[in-house]
């Protein structure tokens, strides 16, 4: 498979226990950021950011976010990265303009086929600022302008948001996940797509960040082989009638509104049996692996 692997994480700063703007710590803006090796560097609000140049096979991403979490945590030092999802921040790091902008553009849920805004009231007038670990998957299938792109995004809520709320520890998450991390959220890029659900939990090692991948790769082959069509129907008279695109696709598998409740409201008893079918459909090797890393207690950003 021809499969491009890139991501666009969120960290915050902390020194000697406290939650630092990275304005003015991190020299480059979104509009104007630092190019390093091919990753590129910023701060979103009062988050560091950073665009990790996208690999083309497994060894080549792992060593690319190697390079470019170390890059980045040499630059802001002495402040450390911090893979945390959600924080409140005090008054006195919310007094640059930026830090009261949403840089954000809008982005799809899957589920609704509806663009939807970034909570920019919330970042404007309200103290609580949250990571993503958004992935950008790039192939040929991704490409195309048929139910592929779609379909892969509604099979990684099943494969990675179920699972994420077993394996990220992170007591902050339910909060970003309520209010900004919620389930089906994508962009359609050049390159494929951009799957927008996930919080920054899976930069903590490289045996989650293995985990993600290794994921991805089964799930663009799930949908590639039309193995996804069991679960999910595509009615593309719907759309030839005048229908929704909403209204096209049937899943015929599970309730996919509860299982974006689940995901929405970090509730692990609601998501039981989506993580059991979920663990039915994948590779003996992932169920392993998945089992290796739930509940390992990881330091943050440990790739030494």
């Amino acid at each position: 498979m021809n499969i491009t692997f890139g991501t666009d994480p969120e960290f915050m700063l902390m020194q000697k226990g406290k939650h630092h703007s990275a304005i003015g710590i991190v020299q480059g803006s979104i509009e104007n950021r630092i190019s390093i090796k091919g990753h590129e560097f910023y701060y979103d609000n009062v988050l560091a950011e950073c665009a990790v140049k996208p690999g083309k096979n497994k060894k080549q991403t792992l060593k690319n976010i190697k390079e470019c979490l170390g890059i980045y945590s040499d630059m802001v030092s002495p402040f450390e990265l911090v893979a945390q999802a959600s924080q409140e921040y005090p008054a006195s790091q919310l007094k640059h303009p930026d830090a009261k902008i949403a840089g954000c553009e809008p982005d799809m849920c899957v589920y609704e086929m509806e663009m939807q805004d970034p909570p920019r009231s919330e970042m404007k007038n309200g103290r609580l600022r949250t990571c993503g670990g958004h992935i950008h998957l790039g192939s040929k299938m991704l490409q195309d302008d048929g139910p592929a792109p779609i379909r892969v995004i509604q099979m990684a809520d099943l494969f990675l948001g179920i699972p994420s709320l077993w394996i990220d520890n992170d007591e902050t998450s339910p909060v970003r996940r309520n209010l900004y991390g919620q389930a089906g959220r994508y962009r359609v890029k050049p390159y494929g797509i951009e799957y927008r659900s996930l919080g920054n939990f899976w930069f903590k090692s490289p045996k989650i960040a293995e985990w993600v991948y290794d994921t991805c790769m089964f799930i663009h082959e799930f949908v590639e082989s039309g193995e996804a069509d069991k679960l999910w129907d595509f009615d593309i008279e719907v759309l030839f009638d005048g229908g929704e695109q909403s209204d096209a696709w049937d899943c015929t598998a599970y309730d996919p509104n509860q299982l974006k409740h689940a995901i929405d409201s970090s509730d692990q008893s609601l998501a039981e049996e989506y993580y059991s079918l979920a663990r039915s459909l994948m590779p003996a090797p992932l169920v392993e692996k998945l089992n290796t890393i739930i509940g390992s207690k990881v330091a943050s950003l440990d790739w030494q």
